[in-house]
């Protein structure tokens, strides 16, 4: 009995694999139709044809075109970074989508250091409390909030569109902590085990590296204040932040009215703020590049055994 059962469970497995093969190959052959048509109509639908205009410089895909991200690609360009943040109350003149103007700086830092990766567009949603009860961040005019399933949903699909379109490594990175560092650990755990690879490498030191920024400031002099202004702010988050767009912090406007400060420390030197964003910065894209690397190193050694 033990051996008809053993017979009929191998059998049942190699209809299932034919099958998903079969399905595997009608779909790249409707997908090598599509392309047919698609030449047809206009050359430059053809995923062959050569790109006429020089490259356009950025590591964003939503600022490149179809053929800008296939050539860089084909050069060796096989790593995505999916960034993180969050719609929520930060300080008083500080705007709601803080994390963005950082990720801004951060995530194109990252990419540029690694020099062979590009970065999918900021998710700017993520869990920041109950909606209705309004907890957390929810307490706040203006936070956005989503439920925790539909974060991990957004997260892993366009893992996945990014894994479709022969992205090798695709990393996780979130400037925000809670339920966002949670929700990309648990995605990249899920479609690891369903993909069978290490494909999708969640990178905690991105987030670490706020700790890093703060100790760095410290080193070189800049001290804060003994007592914390009492708001979701810090010099840290400024100081970057002026890279992407000084309005977002109501620079000038803080300057006027003697309010460029966050805990002690003063942004109204504008030519000192922003060369210490960047170094900032470049703080923190080199301890996530360098961590990248070393995940993408572990994961080669794995699939290697």
């Amino acid at each position: 009995m033990s051996t008809m059962k053993h017979f009929f469970a191998s059998a049942s497995l190699c209809c299932l694999l034919a099958a998903a093969t079969a399905n595997a190959q009608q779909n790249e052959d409707a997908r090598a139709a599509r392309d047919k048509q698609a030449c047809a109509r206009n050359v430059y639908n053809c995923k062959d044809t050569p790109n006429p205009l020089p490259a356009f410089d950025s590591v964003w895909i939503e600022e490149l075109t179809w053929m800008e991200v296939r050539d860089v690609m084909a050069a060796g360009t096989k790593t995505i970074i999916i960034p993180t943040g969050g719609v929520e109350p930060n300080g008083p003149w500080v705007a709601l989508g803080k994390h963005t103007y950082v990720l801004r700086a951060t995530c194109d830092a990252i990419a540029r250091k690694l020099g062979n990766a590009l970065c999918a567009p900021i998710i700017k949603f993520a869990p920041e409390g109950d909606i209705e009860a309004r907890t957390g961040h929810m307490g706040s005019l203006g936070t956005i909030s989503v439920d925790l399933s539909t974060y991990e949903a957004l997260v892993t699909d366009i893992a996945r569109s990014m894994k479709s379109h022969g992205f090798e490594n695709i990393v996780l990175i979130s400037d925000n902590g809670g339920s966002n560092a949670a929700g990309m650990k648990a995605v990249a755990e899920k479609l690891n085990k369903a993909w069978g690879t290490h494909s999708v490498l969640y990178v905690p030191e991105y987030y670490q590296s706020w700790r890093g920024v703060e100790e760095m400031l410290v080193r070189e002099g800049v001290q804060k204040a003994g007592v914390s202004d009492g708001v979701h702010d810090d010099p840290t988050v400024g100081l970057i932040m002026m890279l992407s767009d000084p309005d977002m912090l109501r620079w000038s406007q803080r300057v006027k009215a003697d309010k460029a400060s966050i805990d002690g420390v003063s942004l109204a030197d504008k030519e000192w703020a922003l060369r210490w964003g960047q170094k900032l910065t470049d703080y923190r894209a080199k301890v996530t590049a360098d961590a990248i690397t070393a995940a993408i190193a572990r994961k080669t050694a794995t699939a290697g055994r």
